[in-house]
């Protein structure tokens, strides 16, 4: 917790982030995506709210997420609002989504010693445990979301919803959960899980039930990605990226170099995007390759116009500055 000690309240890039992303209610809003919002998006909000000391801020948001997000059956949220009714129109969860809220209450706890806040964290990370994750085949994994991804013949699999370190502090709310399994088996999919010319990983993951192949998920554009492009951003951030991917990633930008990253890869054809990769993937490549040592050169949010690729950004400076 020394960072949100020492940042305090009117950290610039926080304050910059509320003023484009944040609405007065404290709904954090996709501007890249119709302006609809997510609960990965209000658990970054919560999260950059107890980083830098911002109560008020932490307060709106979280009163909105219960609101408009929570489920009335359990402690888990709807992964998707959107601002045309009806506004929820799909109740499961998203698991990143949970994680990122139940870490940002920890830290707001311990920050604001509010132990309503440390109680809701357990109860969705109890909820997680029960709903989301599940053996398949010798491997714990953890689910994307509570509904459709335990298939009949493979589980889908999205390795940026295993926050590293928001799943280290899961297995100290709930040591007796499958967490700190989750976390070795995450580490081992990462591992296996590596395709085409650079060896990375998809977005979208596969593991067959019955042989445990594991393959770029068949419903999913085979793509590293703007999911993918987590993976090494919240690896990094836990210590437990391997050294093949940040190989892997140093070739990437080697290739196309820092400022033109493509915004997908194909793992399949090699084919990249037409377009480059917003500041927020430079954030994370920077974070990777560099540690602790990438915060001088991590772009700045003014850079980012939309609201992932600043969050990436932030995500990043909040990662570089706790590895230090």
């Amino acid at each position: 917790m020394a960072l949100a000690q020492t940042q305090g309240l009117g950290d610039p890039d926080w304050e910059l982030y509320k003023k484009r992303f944040m609405k007065p209610d404290g709904r954090i809003v996709d501007t890249g995506n119709h302006d609809v919002s997510h609960s990965e998006g209000q658990g970054y909000g919560l999260f950059f709210a107890s980083t830098f000391n911002d109560r008020t801020a932490f307060d709106k948001i979280l009163e909105w997420t219960r609101n408009n997000l929570k489920h009335r059956d359990g402690n888990l949220h709807s992964w998707r609002w959107s601002p045309n009714a009806p506004h929820v129109p799909d109740t499961n969860n998203a698991s990143d989504g949970d994680l990122m809220i139940a870490w940002a209450l920890r830290r707001g706890a311990l920050l604001w010693r509010v132990e309503a806040y440390l109680d809701q964290a357990k109860a969705i990370i109890r909820d997680l445990g029960e709903k989301c994750v599940r053996k398949i085949g010798s491997r714990l994994v953890l689910l994307p979301g509570m509904k459709g991804f335990d298939r009949p013949k493979a589980a889908i699999v999205n390795l940026s919803y295993y926050l590293m370190p928001a799943l280290g502090r899961a297995a100290s709310l709930d040591p007796s959960g499958p967490w700190k399994t989750v976390m070795d088996h995450g580490q081992q999919l990462l591992l296996a899980s590596r395709f085409g010319l650079w060896g990375l990983p998809p977005d979208w993951l596969a593991i067959d039930r019955k042989s445990e192949r594991i393959y770029p998920a068949a419903s999913f554009a085979p793509r590293f990605s703007y999911d993918a492009i987590r993976i090494p951003l919240y690896f990094k951030w836990g210590k437990v990226m391997p050294a093949s991917l940040k190989q892997s990633l140093y070739a990437v930008s080697q290739n196309y170099s820092m400022t033109a990253l493509p915004g997908w890869i194909d793992l399949m054809t090699g084919e990249r995007s037409a377009y480059n990769a917003p500041p927020g993937f430079r954030a994370v490549y920077l974070l990777a390759l560099n540690g602790a040592d990438a915060l001088p050169d991590l772009p700045g949010l003014a850079e980012s116009d939309d609201y992932y690729s600043a969050s990436l950004t932030l995500l990043a400076r909040i990662a570089s500055m706790e590895l230090v």
